[in-house]
């Protein structure tokens, strides 16, 4: 009797001596500067843009896996790859071991956390549509990691940074502003769309006037209708912009009546800080402004 007395006792230190360890050798988990620990330690984001608000929070060490194109900041390029935004490998996130799957509201990001939860893996969905989306994204992401504060020092920060630039845009003019979003067929951002909110925080008018879609192709005789002084064209490749502005330039020159091409008011900027609503919003907002009021910058 005494043998099983000892053996028991032995077994329960042993456990307990394995647990020791393992928590040793645990990277401790991420806390907030309030000292709340996240209830996530292990994360896997769904979007380029919720991988840079997950860093933007101080989070990078608790991300597990991020979809491809999550390429900023340059860390994330180091984090294992679980598919495209369009097509997530829901295999390879589950071996990521994920506490939690940050997603968007996209239908293939729905039906995804929907098999995820189904499993019993906690999932958060956010819409992130309009800056107002972002801002509430921001807050929902913070609160549900245990970065409540860095959430809303990074709201404050954008906010403040927006506000401060449009008091510098004060009683300016506001150009009016064709965003291209293809060329060929010619295809351009309307007024329902993120993209017309940040031309109107940069100081700006969207060219375009009320449509059915949010990104409408448009002709020719629209173009010339529209009185457009700027013409805008994220990259959609990585390389020298200033090359693919050259080439832009000499695409438009086919409507060289266009005010925008006649004063040479064409330009090609990085689609990446325009095309991700995240932490570098107000990044996008300036580059927009840039180009609409060069003299401000000194440019």
């Amino acid at each position: 009797m005494r043998k099983w007395w000892l053996l028991c006792v032995f077994l329960i230190l042993w456990q307990i001596l394995g647990h020791a360890l393992a928590r040793r050798s645990d990277p401790a988990p991420p806390t907030d500067r309030t000292g709340d620990t996240p209830t996530a330690t292990r994360i896997v984001s769904m979007a380029p843009n919720l991988t840079e608000l997950l860093y933007a929070l101080d989070l990078g060490e608790a991300i597990a896996g991020v979809t491809q194109g999550s390429d900023y900041p340059p860390a994330a390029t180091q984090k294992p790859k679980v598919g495209t935004f369009w097509q997530p490998s829901i295999e390879t996130i589950i071996a990521c071991k994920p506490d939690l799957v940050v997603t968007l509201t996209f239908q293939q990001h729905q039906s995804l956390a929907t098999r995820l939860q189904r499993m019993g893996y906690e999932c958060l969905s956010t819409e992130i549509w309009t800056v107002d989306d972002l801002f509430s994204a921001i807050e929902t992401i913070g609160r549900a990691t245990g970065r409540g504060l860095e959430a809303d020092q990074l709201a404050a920060s954008l906010m403040g940074k927006i506000r401060a630039l449009q008091q510098t845009l004060e009683n300016r003019g506001r150009p009016r502003v064709l965003w291209v979003v293809q060329r060929d067929p010619l295809r351009v951002a309307g007024r329902d769309t993120f993209v017309n909110e940040l031309i109107e925080l940069a100081g700006g008018e969207n060219a375009i006037g009320p449509t059915l879609h949010k990104y409408p192709p448009i002709g020719t005789e629209q173009v010339l209708a529209a009185e457009v002084e700027v013409i805008i064209e994220p990259a959609m490749v990585k390389g020298d912009l200033s090359r693919q502005r050259e080439a832009a330039l000499a695409h438009w020159q086919r409507l060289a009546t266009v005010p925008a091409v006649s004063d040479e008011r064409v330009y090609v900027i990085d689609g990446d800080i325009v095309s991700r609503l995240g932490p570098r919003l107000y990044q996008g907002v300036e580059t927009i402004a840039r180009c609409l009021h060069p003299s401000v910058f000194g440019d």
